[in-house]
């Protein structure tokens, strides 16, 4: 095999995880996706507004994150809101991390195939 590609098949399949997870989590979730609120449970609704399901004792994360949340969805929508700040989210969220982790993860695994050749190539003693 190429020296690039067993890195590059490695990533790409590393690459699907996320999405076969996300797949997974959607089609066994138990109540059908809405933006109106509903009382027993989160949704969409939550996303858009304080999520009133959420409390320190059942959420901590959520309570400590939502500062980080707050800033992020002001810097998106910098520009601008409607229209720029859906092509910002997108633009951050599904092209400009994802391809960095793609690099990063590639880089990697090449690297790691390097230095066990040169290893290889070491004379042992």
């Amino acid at each position: 095999m190429l020296p690039v590609i067993r890195p590059l098949l490695l990533t790409g399949l590393l690459a699907l995880l996320p999405l076969l997870f996300g797949l997974a989590v959607n089609t066994a979730a138990p109540h059908p996706p809405t933006a109106a609120r509903a009382p027993a449970h989160c949704t969409r609704y939550c996303h858009d507004h304080a999520c009133s399901h959420a409390t320190p004792a059942n959420s901590p994360a959520y309570f400590q994150l939502r500062p980080l949340y707050g800033y992020t969805v002001r810097a998106l929508a910098a520009g601008g809101g409607g229209t720029t700040y859906v092509l910002a989210n997108l633009l951050v969220f599904l092209v400009a991390i994802p391809l960095l982790l793609l690099r990063l993860t590639y880089a990697v695994l090449r690297d790691a195939r390097t230095i066990r050749r040169l290893q290889d190539t070491l004379p042992h003693a």
